[in-house]
């Protein structure tokens, strides 16, 4: 097995946080999404699944299947 380059490295990492902070970004527009009068638990739901399917998708464009 082959040491990875210094840029490699760097590179999992860029990928790593796009996954994470643009499925976080994804789960807080769709929980934006809903009304002001919402209650706490289903804005958090929203955010929690938004989240998870956005992680979901962006790892298929990315990885494929």
């Amino acid at each position: 097995m082959s040491e990875k380059t210094a840029v490699e490295f760097i590179e999992e990492w860029q990928t790593g946080a796009f996954l994470i902070i643009g499925s976080a970004v994804a789960g807080a527009v769709s929980a934006a999404a809903l009304r002001p009068y919402e209650t706490l638990a289903r804005v958090l739901f929203v955010f929690f699944f938004g989240a998870a399917f956005a992680f979901m998708g962006f790892s298929y464009l990315l990885y494929g299947r």
